[in-house]
Formats: C-alpha cells, sequence, structure tokens
C-alpha cells in the first residue's frame, strides 16, 4: 500500500510539473476557454476569437466606459435576451460546461459579478493568466486560492478583445 501512495503522489507531483511548465510557456491549459474565445481547433493550447460572444465582451466594456453600472449592464443584457457566459457555452457551443451553485435546469441570466469578472479578467487585453486557484493535493479535491504574485501570466499570448487601456 505504501508503494502505491508513493507512486500516485510521484505522478501528481510530475503532472503538476508539466501543467507549470505549459502555463509558463504561455500554454492555455483550461478545460474551457474563456467566454469570447474558443480553443484552436488544432491546437487545444492555443485561443482564437468567438466571433458572437467577443461582441458581447467587447460592448460590455463600452458601455462600462461610457459610464454604465454593472447593474445598467445586466439589464441590457438580460433585456435582450442575451445569453449569459454559462448559457452561451451549453446552448450555442454544445459543450458539456456546468457553472457550480447554478440550476441546470433554469437558464442562467447575467449578474453583475458576471459582469465585474469579465471587466476585470486580464485574458481579453491579451495577456494568458493561469494558476489562480490549485488544488490541495491529488487526494484532496478541495480547491485553494493563490496569491497573486504566484498566478502565471504570459503577456500577449492571443488576440486581444479590448486595449489595454480599455
Amino acid at each position: 500500500g505504501v508503494l502505491n501512495e508513493n507512486h500516485c503522489a510521484e505522478t501528481s507531483d510530475k503532472v503538476r510539473a508539466v501543467f507549470d511548465m505549459k502555463r509558463r510557456s504561455g500554454a492555455f491549459i483550461g478545460a474551457f476557454a474563456p467566454y469570447g474565445y474558443l480553443k484552436h481547433p488544432t491546437d487545444n493550447n492555443a485561443l482564437v476569437i468567438d466571433e458572437e460572444a467577443a461582441a458581447t465582451v467587447r460592448e460590455i466594456f463600452a458601455l462600462f466606459l461610457s459610464g454604465k453600472s454593472k447593474n445598467a449592464i445586466v439589464r441590457t443584457l438580460n433585456g435582450r435576451g442575451m445569453l449569459s457566459p454559462a448559457a452561451y457555452k451549453r446552448e450555442t457551443l454544445g459543450l458539456r460546461y456546468e457553472n457550480p451553485g447554478l440550476d441546470p435546469a433554469r437558464r442562467p441570466l447575467w449578474t453583475a459579478s458576471t459582469i465585474t469578472t469579465i471587466l476585470k479578467n486580464r485574458m481579453y487585453c491579451g495577456d494568458m493568466v493561469q494558476g489562480r486557484y490549485r488544488r490541495k493535493s491529488y487526494k484532496i479535491r478541495v480547491q485553494e486560492r493563490v496569491p497573486e504574485a504566484q498566478w502565471y501570466v504570459v503577456p500577449d499570448t492571443h488576440v486581444p478583445l479590448v486595449s489595454r487601456e480599455e
């Protein structure tokens, strides 16, 4: 049993090392691309723009910069019947995306926290930001937040949706 346990721990360490190497090189290793992007058809570690969702992201930035509040942006998007990121991934892209804490039977709506997340996400200005969360160990599936100083940030890895000034 001890040998099996040691083998599992060593394998976990090796997998983490490979993921860290990919993060340092700017390769995308997430399961789902951020809203506004798609995984490249032939290279799962690269991102390409999803024009339909990217238009919504650009509109969110434009509305916010024009002085609209986050709640006003939420009302605008929900009023138009725009799909939220979770609903878009499931219904339009056909992905098996589950957002924890949401009822999969109901269509999720836009929220102010979703808008905040989009506005603060550096991925939209072309930077690859990864490693914000990590699992404690291969045995414990609990995720812990990583201090920002330890994130993997590689600038200019993909086409930005908004300029750095925005």
